[in-house]
This record gives structure tokens, sequence and C-alpha cells, in this order.
């Protein structure tokens, strides 16, 4: 059996601007790191390897938490991938007193292990806190869906794909206010580690509330691709993408982005 290791963190969003939010799990918690086989896009994940850590009723973990999983090395292939996934549950609210609970964080992001030259050990997984609603309303989320391809001004062979070592970011705005800054409703983070590159057209698609959706107002799709351990631009989208109000799209958006030479 192989062995994996690293840390469970909160989001660099959230350590840089935490806000009121507690970086810690609380008392009665289970997290759940998992290894998980993503080779297939239009199939659930495989379960590789788990570990489980449990917070007693009086325990608290601060971040970053350790974690360690073991699997079959043997199973794996070359071109298969990995990933590791990440939820934490409050067990405490499980009216059964079983394991599950409700959710209180998940990683929102791809974080892509062993295979393709990607890593196997100190691995970092972030995570996000789940907002809570009342139970009396809560609303469903939305999805707005596109695909991101190349403009026509990028040159081959690098109008094929993005990466490896890349972090795409595809944001939902509210561009309502000229003279401030724009509104984040809601974003989709795609990581791509070493010898990892995802061809053109990329698909996407933005989870959004929308209750926070205003006819009167409007609304655009931002897309930027960074160095993954840097911020370093790599890509980016120069046009006003207006999606949901106005007349303008609610699906199948389609975003350009430019090269930065």
């Amino acid at each position: 059996m192989a062995r994996i290791s690293g840390t469970v963190v909160p989001s660099l969003t959230l350590k840089t601007n935490p806000g009121t939010t507690a970086l810690e799990v609380g008392p009665g918690s289970r997290i759940v790191v998992q290894l998980l086989d993503v080779s297939l896009m239009d199939a659930p994940s495989v379960t590789l390897g788990e570990d489980v850590i449990l917070t007693s009723d009086d325990q608290i973990f601060k971040f970053p938490i350790p974690f360690s999983l073991t699997y079959d090395a043997d199973t794996i292939q070359p071109y298969q991938s990995l990933a590791l996934a990440v939820r934490v549950y409050d067990v405490s609210s499980s009216p059964s007193g079983g394991q599950e609970g409700g959710l209180t964080w998940i990683s929102t992001s791809r974080h892509s292990v062993i295979t393709n030259g990607n890593p196997s050990n100190n691995v970092e997984v972030e995570v996000e806190p789940v907002p809570k609603y009342d139970d009396t309303s809560i609303t469903p989320k939305n999805t707005l869906t596109g695909h991101i391809k190349p403009s026509t001004s990028v040159p081959a062979p690098s109008n094929h794909g993005v990466g490896p070592n890349a972090k795409i970011l595809i944001q939902l705005l509210d561009v309502s206010l000229m003279d401030a800054p724009s509104v984040t409703i809601g974003e989709q983070r795609i990581v791509l580690g070493a010898d990892e590159v995802i061809p053109f057209p990329i698909p996407f698609g933005i989870l959004y509330d929308p209750r926070e959706i205003d006819d009167r107002n409007t609304y655009s799709v931002s897309v930027r691709v960074e160095e993954l351990h840097s911020d370093n631009l790599l890509w980016i989208s120069t046009w006003a993408n207006n999606v949901l109000t106005q007349d303008a799209p609610t699906e199948n958006v389609e975003i350009e982005i430019d090269l930065i030479q």
C-alpha cells in the first residue's frame, strides 16, 4: 500500500480576509478526506482511499489540519486523473447520532495528485465554509453554463488548451455600477497540476443564488488564467460577456480569452 499526506487549509481568499469566519473545525465534527479517481467526466468519481478524522464534543481543530491516507498503488495507471476532496460534517447535528450531519466545510477546487506529475505528499487541500440557511428560506441554486475558447487572434499551438501548472478563475459579476468595483455573485475554479492540460473548449458551470439577481442590473462573466504558484497572468477575457438579464443568454455562454504576450 502507498500513502499520501498533506493538510486541510482554508482557501486563500478566506486566509487573507476571514471576516467573522472562525478558521477552525468545531467540536463534534467528522472530517472526511478522500482520494478520488476523476478520470471519467461523464461518470461518478471512484473512491480509492479515505481518511476520517473526528473531533470530540469538547475538541477544536485549528487549520491547518494534517491528514494521511493509504491506497493501492498497483491499481493506479499513469493516464488516470486523481484528486483529493474534503468534506466536513457536524455530527452533533445528526438527529440519529450517526456519522452524517450538516455539511460545514467543503473543498470547492480540484486538487490533482499522484499522476501526471502531480504531488504525492505535502498536499494542501483548500476548503470553504458551507453557508448556513434557515430551513424555511432555502432556495435552490441555479447554474450558469458555458464554455471557454481562445480568441481568433491566438496563434497555434497556444490555442489548443490551458496548462500545465495553471489556475482558471471563472466569475459571475454584477457590473451595474460604473464607478464602483464589480460584485462577485458566483465563481468556479479549475486547478491544473504539472503536465496537466485541459483542451479547448473548456466547459464551466457557475452556481449562483437567483435571489441575488436583479433584472435591472447588468451581469457579466470574467475569466482569468494565472500561473499556479504565482499571480502571473497567462490568459484573460477582454470582452464584456453579459449574461442573465436584459435579453442576455442564461446558458451555454461562449467566453473568448486572449493570451497574454
